[in-house]
């Protein structure tokens, strides 16, 4: 499965590497040191940057969905500008090839994009033993509030980890190339 994660996240390269500049970012803002090894690595923190873990809830939930609402931004921008102009105006080939060519990389982006989304799965664990287990965590409103993001970000670093958002991108695609054109 990690072979096949890497594969996934070295075909996908502009939002893996976008995610670990965005995550190294959050790391410098909330003073974590972070080994600089690259964003690029053949192994299961690809796309991410190694980093210690964060030391209050606040911190640990920056860390865990910071970047990824940076990459959901983006993502979005970039697949509806895409997806809006090619499925559902119609611009083809035949229309204009530079403009239908900047709209299907567009839409490469967009997926690129949110298939980087979630955090490594310690980052998020390390939130929930911060905010739920610990001595120190933040109100039970905020506990309350907190907790369905948290829950999806932590079902989306799974989902992520096993390649199952790719799998979901690529017949996101397919659906649309079938039942739309």
């Amino acid at each position: 499965m990690k072979l096949i994660y890497v594969i996934f996240k070295f075909l996908l390269f502009p939002g893996t590497f976008v995610r670990g500049v965005w995550e190294h970012i959050t790391c410098k803002i909330l003073h974590l040191p972070v080994e600089s090894e690259g964003y690029l690595r053949p192994d299961e923190a690809c796309g991410h940057v190694e980093h210690a873990l964060a030391t209050t809830p606040w911190s640990a939930w920056l860390m865990a969905t910071g970047p990824g609402f940076m990459m959901f931004n983006a993502g979005m921008a970039f697949l509806y500008a895409g997806v809006l102009n090619i499925f559902y105006l119609g611009v083809t080939p035949y229309d204009s090839l530079p403009l239908f060519i900047f709209y299907v990389i567009m839409i490469y982006l967009g997926v690129s994009f949110l298939c980087s989304l979630f955090p490594l799965t310690e980052d998020i664990l390390n939130y929930f033993g911060l905010a739920f287990h610990g001595k120190k965590g933040p109100s039970m409103i905020l506990k309350i509030l907190s907790l369905p993001l948290a829950l999806i970000t932590r079902a989306g670093a799974f989902c992520e980890r096993n390649c199952i958002n790719f799998i979901l991108a690529a017949a996101f695609i397919a659906i649309h190339i079938l039942f739309v054109l």
